[in-house]
């Protein structure tokens, strides 16, 4: 039998890894020792809709961007896929994004010859279930606190959340993050700036529900925390042509 902590790191944690990474606001493609050009990281997921492949993360990610870019015409977003080497991805604006949902969507047809071992789940064939009080979650986030320099490129300790929903509000949801049960796979390697959130990275990191005898399913995706509440949006908001839904129905 695995323990809690066994499933989600020899378990969930491989099978749910092909369908996230890493974006990063960075004010220099040449990384420094430490990643220290870097101004800010967050997550995003993958999925396939049957029309179209979708990177999904957080509308104040991409917003987070386009303010730093206004300060600075150098800056640039870029995605950690194969290798962890960053590519550019700011050339083309959202295919939709929504700041209430705090979602934007993206075609990633310009860099999927990147992807190298990376999936999209296939949103089309298993569409996101509803959820409930009590439901289990499951999600790798890249805290910034763990980001580095190596010699296969940039890197950053996963760690790997379990957090049930403590409510459920139309396309969002909430999980109690005092009560999450989390396993790090490193400690921190620099570090981070006064009154930064000790989790900050994390947001666009696509989250899976956990049952009993059952494969996971993409749920939604982490856009951020409040008041000791992680929050989420329901994967059922991408509409097969990438757009985004704005109710539950």
């Amino acid at each position: 039998m695995f323990t809690l902590e066994q499933k989600l790191m020899d378990v969930i944690g491989p099978e749910i890894k092909p369908f996230r990474g890493t974006i990063i606001i960075t004010r220099s493609m040449e990384l420094v020792s430490g990643g220290d050009s870097i101004i800010a990281n967050g997550g995003f997921g993958l999925v396939d809709t049957g029309e179209r492949k979708l990177l999904v993360t957080c509308h104040h990610v991409w917003k987070k961007f386009q303010e730093e870019r206004g300060k600075n015409s150098k800056v640039r977003m870029a995605v950690c896929l194969h290798e962890r080497s960053p590519i550019v991805f700011d050339k083309r604006d959202p295919v939709d994004q929504d700041a209430t949902l705090d979602i934007a969507t993206f075609d990633i047809s310009p860099v999927l010859g990147a992807c190298g071992e990376h999936k999209f789940y296939p949103l089309n064939q298993n569409p996101a279930p509803r959820v409930a009080k009590g439901d289990r979650l499951v999600l790798l986030g890249d805290q910034g606190k763990f980001r580095s320099l190596t010699d296969a490129g940039l890197g950053f300790g996963v760690t790997t959340y379990s957090v049930q929903i403590s409510s459920v509000d139309g396309l969002r949801f909430h999980a109690n993050f005092s009560k999450a049960e989390s396993n790090y796979v490193m400690q921190p390697v620099r570090v981070p700036e006064p009154n930064s959130s000790p989790d900050g990275g994390i947001s666009g990191s696509p989250c899976f529900l956990m049952r009993e005898n059952q494969p996971s399913e993409l749920i939604g995706f982490v856009t951020g925390d409040f008041m000791g509440y992680l929050c989420f949006t329901h994967a059922s908001c991408l509409n097969p042509d990438g757009t985004i839904k704005r109710t539950a129905t």
